[in-house]
């Protein structure tokens, strides 16, 4: 997501007051007036409906609350409509926008969604970025004003795309096509190519949205179970040189909740591997 909030944390703000010829006063907390968190269901979709777990993709225009409009949006603060690229994630885990600083309520404004469907919410700061801020940003030419810390926001949704949470305990591969030479073991230096997708049920060949590929680029030296995600390495082990697998890698033995910048939280893993190279 090009627009991606780079938020700071912020203490939050005092007003220090000094009377008349004396010291200062006792340091008071500013309290910004915060509005009820609402949601209005603009647009009902149809198909399959977010749930907890689910890899959902959604675009979305952000707003700060402005309590003098009539709809409650005062100056836009961000947009996957201005970008062009829609954001994709885990919701109902806590990780929505990011995982590194979620907001409440986006969880609890997409679950239920379907495909097609919008949504407008209010959300009061403890719901959105609490003290947290970010300082004005321009993104493709556009220019976004700062989010001040404990600012209340409201946000446009519309669901692009669901695709429902796969459930499985270990990582399973298909040989696409068993391979003739060395085999590799634990600890074996191997080279390979591979390409990765975001797991998708919808999909017939369940390879969503592609995050990774070495295929035409300099192959992958790793030595096996280590320096890869636990399932890459059971993907990897038992194949023979000239081999290929699809794999198949659940989050307990990929990324799990952290991710990565194109990993969502909690993401289930596809990878097609090539063997090159065992010593």
């Amino acid at each position: 997501m090009k627009s991606k909030l780079q938020l700071i944390a912020a203490a939050a703000c005092v007003a220090v007051l000094t009377a008349c010829g004396g010291g200062a006063k006792t340091p008071t907390a500013v309290v910004v007036p915060q509005p009820d968190y609402k949601v209005t269901t603009t647009v009902v979709g149809s198909g399959l409906t977010a749930a907890t777990g689910d890899t959902v993709t959604v675009n979305y225009v952000g707003y700060l609350y402005d309590s003098t409009k009539t709809d409650g949006k005062g100056d836009k603060v961000e947009s996957t409509i201005d970008s062009g690229v829609p954001l994709t994630g885990t919701v109902g885990v806590g990780a929505l926008p990011t995982a590194s600083l979620p907001a409440a309520g986006w969880d609890q404004t997409l679950l239920g969604m379907q495909p097609g469907g919008k949504r407008t919410a209010v959300l009061p700061a403890n719901m959105a970025y609490g003290i947290a801020s970010r300082d004005k940003i321009a993104v493709n030419g556009i220019t976004y004003p700062a989010i001040p810390s404990n600012s209340a926001l409201v946000y446009d949704f519309t669901l692009v795309n669901v695709s429902k949470a796969v459930y499985q305990p270990t990582t399973t591969y298909t040989d696409v096509k068993v391979g003739t030479g060395a085999t590799a073991y634990a600890g074996s230096a191997v080279t390979v190519t591979y390409t990765g997708w975001l797991y998708d049920a919808n999909a017939v060949d369940h390879k969503g949205t592609q995050f990774d590929t070495n295929v035409g680029g300099t192959p992958l030296a790793v030595t096996v179970g280590t320096g890869v995600v636990t399932g890459f390495s059971i993907g990897i082990s038992g194949m023979q040189v000239g081999g290929k697998r699809t794999v198949v890698i659940p989050p307990s033995q990929g990324y799990g909740y952290i991710g990565t910048a194109t990993i969502p939280s909690n993401s289930t893993l596809v990878f097609d591997i090539e063997l090159l190279t065992v010593k």
